[in-house]
């Protein structure tokens, strides 16, 4: 009888210690959310507007807001940055857990967080993850449970992920696998990661302006759905804080927009930031490399991958992971690489973002730029004060002169490891030129104006290796910008919606191959001449864009993918075959075609991969293009010179990214779709007039 009540005993004790730490998490995050107080007001588009007296109360409402709209996102993050995508899918998410298990984000991010961020970021990023737990707690029955309590941690190492993605190690990556014989697939990181295509942001001040007022549209392209899709907000504090643009899923902070003073958007680009090794390996002992003349031993870790095999079942993998004083090293057939990036150490990224938040100059936001923790992306910026402002943002290793950096590097030679950064006014930056625009297009940073005040290459190391493509947005902006002496606030706007290609392009010049060529049949002489008489726009009544936009994807794909195209022909054949099945002939109308879908609505769209609207379509079960990606969120934001500010703005769907049921939901796929835009409602007074709710978290309830 002892022994039962003892077994009994034993056993509520052992129930009780397994269920109390859930209870126990929950009633400290329920109390630590009574230490903040937020007011979220939305507008009549359900953008919301998050004020706090401090820079976390606002943190803390603006994560419980973004919960709200979507969660769904934020919470799917979460298997990335614990390197828990095996648990989600299994053997082809281990391999993206085994990257960043093996770069150490984590342990990073556990070991230097007191350390390496200042006490500021700190509070709004605990507050931001205290709002998503909040809301969880406040919302039971979501099917994220397990990912309780999200942490400032986790929030952190998303930043460095994404860091990662864009620091060219990825790209080195794919480079050598399809070198290799080896089938593994190392670095696909993020869902529709395919889709961070591009951006443009144009910027013009006085000199060019009809009415002498500052104008900037900021214009990032992204996927429209999943990890990276933009999500609008506005938030702001009694200290100072007063950001309003987009930002991702689990961010706490804005990463293009504008407040007050000024505004920025960032545009992708491709500077040289990520090297490797190619080492030499001991014949005698394959746990160690050469260097100076000397066999190293390698540094070999386990790494613990746990992995869902079947429905609930999971096994945990074991595998080595191998350091070199480069850095980490992967293995391909029988060669052997060490991989080193700028920002592989590095978790100071939310430090740079929260300072380029909280700037209210130019001068500050240069010092935020100065921090070099954000290792890339072009950067535009305008201000109240006319300033506009071009930097190619590149933290790049300062290298030996003299080798190919874009090849495989000799690891046999410790002189080849960097140590350091170039300095800040080593990269290219241009402010106030004097033809008074800016276009950053994902292009050559030497072709960004008007050609008087372009930066002359020759004046920049070649170790930087920068990029020299050219897009079909960047001509058609520099056309478009030379064929107007002076611009309005409406052909401003008609620039940025401009949707022809260039003859100067290279998706013109790939379809042109075909204009001489005679074909066996027909049909594809017919069609040839279809592409011939296209005027290169992508307009709703236009008959040629289909088979062009058709033809040329293959070019885009293949350049973004730093592939060789196929030979149009080829593609020619596949297009016209594909189009003839699915509309009869070659000839649709582009509204035929091309569409934005959101819910039940199925909306013709104009645009097109690579014109300045931007439009990525996949096929859909109907054989349309359904839009993934490109034009998204987009901010056009003016200073007048009397001072005042107008911003307005435009979301591909609208401020519900996830609930279905919210008349928000796809509210704005008209304004988009009509190339229009609505007011942002920045101004407290346009706000309170134009409000359709105002909530305070956490409820006294």
């Amino acid at each position: 009888m002892i022994r039962c009540l003892f077994l009994h005993f034993f056993l509520s004790i052992m129930l009780i210690s397994c269920q109390s730490p859930d209870m126990v998490q929950k009633n400290f995050y329920l109390e630590k959310s009574k230490t903040y107080k937020a007011e979220i007001k939305r507008d009549i588009w359900g953008v919301p507007h998050v004020h706090g007296e401090t820079d976390a109360d606002a943190a803390f409402g603006l994560a419980y807001a973004h919960a709200e709209d979507d969660f769904e996102n934020i919470a799917e993050n979460m298997y990335l940055y614990r390197a828990q995508m095996g648990l989600k899918d299994g053997a082809s998410g281990a391999v993206q857990d085994y990257l960043i298990k093996t770069l150490k984000i984590r342990e990073r991010v556990q070991e230097n967080y007191e350390k390496d961020l200042t006490e500021g970021v700190r509070l709004v990023i605990e507050a931001y993850a205290a709002g998503i737990n909040y809301w969880m707690i406040k919302n039971p029955e979501n099917k994220y449970n397990h990912f309780f309590p999200v942490t400032e941690q986790d929030i952190v190492a998303g930043f460095s992920i994404q860091n990662l993605f864009f620091s060219g190690v990825v790209s080195s990556i794919e480079k050598l696998q399809r070198e290799s014989t080896n089938n593994e697939e190392y670095s696909y990181l993020y869902k529709n990661q395919e889709f961070v295509t591009g951006s443009n942001v144009l910027a013009v001040n006085s000199n060019k302006t009809t009415d002498g007022s500052t104008r900037i549209i900021i214009n990032s392209h992204q996927p429209l759905d999943g990890p990276l899709a933009w999500y609008e907000a506005h938030v702001s504090s009694d200290e100072g804080w007063n950001m309003m643009g987009g930002l991702f899923p689990g961010s706490p902070f804005v990463f293009v927009g504008f407040n007050q003073n000024l505004a920025w958007g960032f545009t992708v680009n491709k500077p040289d930031l990520s090297d490797s090794y190619l080492l030499k390996i001991n014949p005698d002992n394959t746990n160690q490399y050469e260097l100076d003349g000397e066999w190293r031993d390698f540094n070999i870790e386990s790494i613990s991958i746990p992995v869902r095999i079947f429905g609930p079942i999971r096994w945990t993998v074991k595998r080595e992971a191998k350091y070199s004083l480069h850095g980490p090293v992967l293995e391909l057939g029988d060669k052997q690489y060490a991989l080193r990036f700028s920002g592989m150490n590095d978790i100071k990224q939310v430090d740079q973002w929260y300072a380029m938040n909280k700037a209210t100059s130019y001068e500050e936001w240069i010092q935020a730029m100065q921090k070099r923790s954000i290792i890339s992306f072009n950067g535009v910026y305008a201000d109240k004060e006319d300033n506009i402002f071009f930097i190619h943002n590149s933290s790049s290793p300062k290298r030996k002169e003299g080798i190919q950096w874009k090849e495989t590097v000799d690891g046999t030679k410790s002189e080849l490891i960097w140590k350091d950064y170039v300095g800040f006014k080593e990269i290219p930056m241009i402010k106030n030129p004097q033809s008074g625009w800016i276009a950053s297009t994902n292009q050559d940073p030497f072709k960004v104006t008007g050609s008087e005040d372009n930066l002359d290459s020759s004046n920049f190391s070649p170790t930087l290796g920068l990029q020299t493509r050219m897009t079909n947005r960047a001509y058609r902006s520099i056309e478009l910008f030379e064929e107007n002496d002076k611009v309005d606030e409406k052909i401003f706007d008609a620039i940025k919606f401009d949707n022809k290609y260039s003859r100067q392009s290279r998706s013109y010049k790939y379809i042109s191959e075909l204009f001489d060529r005679n074909f066996e049949t027909e049909e594809l002489n017919d069609a040839r001449k279809v592409l011939e008489k296209w005027n290169l726009h992508t307009d709703f009544n236009n008959q040629s864009a289909a088979l062009g936009v058709c033809v040329l994807s293959s070019e885009w794909i293949s350049e973004q993918g730093q592939r060789i195209p196929q030979n149009p022909e080829i593609s020619f054949r596949d297009c016209v075959a594909e189009l003839t099945e699915t509309y009869g002939r070659v000839d649709p109308l582009w509204s035929e075609r091309n569409f934005i879908v959101r819910g039940d609505k199925k909306v013709s769209v104009q645009g097109g991969p690579d014109v300045l609207r931007a439009i990525y379509g996949r096929n859909d079960e109907e054989g349309d293009l359904k839009a993934s990606g490109g034009d998204g969120l987009y901010i056009h934001v003016s200073w007048y010179k009397n001072g005042e500010q107008i911003s307005k703005s435009i979301h591909q769907y609208g401020s519900a990214t996830q609930d279905d049921t919210s008349e928000h939901y796809a509210d704005q796929v008209e304004l988009y779709v009509d190339e229009q835009y609505k007011p942002t409602f920045y101004d407290d007074e346009d706000l309170a007039a134009n409000l359709s709710s105002s909530y305070t978290v956490p409820f006294n309830n």
